[in-house]
């Protein structure tokens, strides 16, 4: 394992916020430099206070990262580090992806065509048929199911989809030695041997914390081109993937409940909040998606390249003005919204796509700069 691997793995089980992680990096021409502590703790000291530069000490001279390495290196987990050309491009859009996906199964279904389905882990029988019949027909329709791996909407979600002898992707809040709940350990090995994906952002070994479950939910967000929620309480921890969802510019679906149970308040609440989330069949949503999916392609296949910046460059009306921006300063999502003038989500598939490209490159706090 190289040095920039060992780093991002120590990185990866400090339990150091992401946010402080990623201004610890900023800090350092090389990432590799972090691990020269007697030339650079002073640095490291800066940026992370008395207790968690402690901790993130003692987990290297202690031994626990080289324990967490060998572990790994002789588990049938894999992981991929965020630097790596393959790692997944769904979650680069976020402000602070994870540093190392640790997974079991087929990490290229996250760059397939996929929709989650999330919501209570107290379903009724209403939620648990309703649930299994949209993963079902959507994943007969080609659509890779994601979801979290919970007791109730969760666990029927991907029975479903494995009914349908699709694929289905599990992202969990624990470690992948640690699978919670205990009762979906078989359902997790099942996911796997159908040639699915069961992924987590946190090291094999890691514990469940409360804020687990919300990181969950926004990579949950991240990797789907939509979010259905079938059944959920008014205080369901799903209602966070809707949020994320809603904030990463994604479809939400909402299918209407028992207007006497609790279970439904939730989803009852969002319909009429946002009432063009409601649906009651699931051509509905793959009618949705299917038309967004050719609006994406329109925007990568159809603009005429008109603008030529080198020998192999060559960039479309929009591309260039937002390639132009980036060259000079680093740019806000909403600056560059107002100079372009086009609608939110087109202009997300169009940086999206200059990303994929080498274009530019996606920033914290919802910042693009230029490609060095």
């Amino acid at each position: 394992m190289n040095i920039t691997d060992k780093v991002f793995l120590w990185l990866s089980i400090s339990d150091i916020d992401l946010s402080t992680l990623y201004e610890l990096m900023s800090l350092f021409d090389s990432i590799d430099d972090i691990w020269n502590l007697d030339k650079y703790q002073g640095k490291i000291m800066y940026c992370l206070s008395g207790k968690d530069f402690q901790n993130f000490i003692s987990i290297r001279d202690s031994g626990i990262l080289d324990k967490a390495i060998a572990d790994l290196e002789k588990s049938d987990i894999n992981h991929i580090c965020y630097y790596d050309k393959n790692f997944p491009k769904c979650f680069k859009i976020l402000d602070f992806p994870p540093l190392v996906i640790y997974y079991k199964g087929d990490l290229s279904l996250l760059n397939q065509r996929n929709i989650s389905i999330v919501g209570t882990r107290l379903c009724t029988r209403y939620g648990k048929e309703q649930t299994e019949r949209f993963a079902y027909e959507l994943s007969k329709a080609g659509f890779n199911i994601i979801s979290g791996l919970a007791e109730g909407v969760d666990g029927f979600a991907h029975k479903g989809a494995l009914r349908a002898n699709g694929k289905t992707i599990s992202i969990v809040a624990n470690g992948l030695n640690t699978i919670y709940p205990a009762i979906n350990v078989n359902l997790a090995q099942e996911i796997v041997d159908a040639g699915g994906l069961v992924l987590s952002a946190n090291y094999p070994d890691f514990n469940i914390k409360n804020f687990s479950f919300v990181q969950r939910n926004r990579l949950i967000a991240a990797a789907s081109e939509g979010v259905l929620i079938t059944e959920a309480g008014v205080n369901s921890g799903a209602l966070h993937t809707v949020n994320f969802a809603l904030d990463l510019g994604k479809e939400v679906f909402v299918l209407p409940g028992n207007c006497n149970s609790p279970s439904s308040e939730g989803t009852n609440n969002l319909i009429k909040k946002y009432f063009s989330t409601c649906v009651t069949k699931p051509q509905e949503i793959i009618e949705t998606l299917n038309l967004n999916y050719k609006l994406i392609q329109d925007v990568i296949n159809t603009q005429k390249p008109i603008q030529k910046i080198d020998k192999e460059l060559i960039l479309n009306d929009l591309e260039k003005v937002i390639y132009d921006l980036v060259q000079l300063e680093d740019v806000h999502f909403d600056e560059i919204l107002e100079k372009t003038k086009i609608d939110t989500k087109k202009l997300m598939v169009l940086l999206t796509t200059m990303e994929i490209r080498g274009l530019i490159k996606k920033l914290p706090g919802n910042y693009y700069g230029r490609k060095d």
